[in-house]
């Protein structure tokens, strides 16, 4: 959890450390360096942690009065400035930060409780001999868990009794839902091919139609083609008939 807190914070410190160096080496500079007796010995890092010092809420205002009247209005208006960003401003970003960081690790809470208690029982498995970890009194074939009947959802997050059921239950509606949707699209599907051999049988029936109204225009035609070849040999025999005659 600190770890991610931390994490989430490095951007954060970046800038403020920034902060801390630019209003510390202003603070040098209007104070021309000199030595401050509440920070004895700590020469010019002094001015770094009255930077620091402004940032937390803890303002030390005397060593303003030293100061000459051109550059005492000056040196107010750099505090009020550095009282708004550092103290202000810096401290509801860090709270605004540190709240999402914490809510995101107590969304996670049950999982990484389960991620201690696994890795801690890893730790405890390994200090185990070969014959510990064959031992059914250490390793039992079973587990029996016991818990309330009626547990409610506690802090942690965890999942009631109820809470279990009523997904169930949801789960159940879903699966039912998606059946029946599938039988319905089943049911359109099966109407759409009843619909389309009905169609094509439509469609052959009509062709065996064409196909018998052209057989029996073919025979019509070969009958015709009969009656034209009987008509030609009786005009063949009869020409050659009347050239047997003419010959004569």
């Amino acid at each position: 959890m600190m770890g991610g807190v931390f994490k989430d914070l490095k951007y954060f410190l970046i800038f403020f450390l920034i902060f801390i160096l630019q209003f510390g080496m202003i603070f040098l500079v209007l104070f021309n360096a000199k030595d401050i007796d509440e920070y004895n010995g700590m020469n010019k890092l002094a001015y770094f942690l009255m930077a620091f010092r402004i940032s937390s809420g803890d303002f030390q205002l005397d060593d303003f009065q030293s100061q000459e009247n051109g550059i005492v209005i000056l040196s107010w208006l750099i505090w009020l400035v550095a009282v708004m960003t550092l103290n202000i401003v810096f401290m509801n970003f860090i709270i605004a930060v540190i709240s999402e960081s914490y809510e995101r690790v107590m969304q996670k809470l049950v999982a990484e409780s389960f991620r201690v208690k696994a890795h801690m029982i890893v730790e405890r498995e390994q200090l185990y001999s070969q014959d510990d970890l064959k031992s059914t009194i250490n390793f039992p074939n079973y587990i029996v868990v016991r818990r309330p009947l009626n547990t409610e959802i506690n802090d942690a997050g965890e999942w009631s009794k109820a809470e279990i059921i009523q997904n169930l239950h949801q789960i159940q509606t879903q699966n039912k839902e998606s059946n029946q949707k599938l039988d319905q699209t089943q049911e359109n599907s099966k109407n759409e091919i009843e619909k389309l051999c009905k169609g094509f049988v439509t469609k052959q029936d009509t062709l065996d139609g064409k196909v018998d109204g052209l057989d029996s225009q073919v025979k019509e035609l070969g009958t015709q083609v009969y009656k034209i070849q009987a008509d030609m040999d009786f005009i063949k025999s009869s020409l050659t008939q009347m050239l047997q005659k003419y010959r004569q």
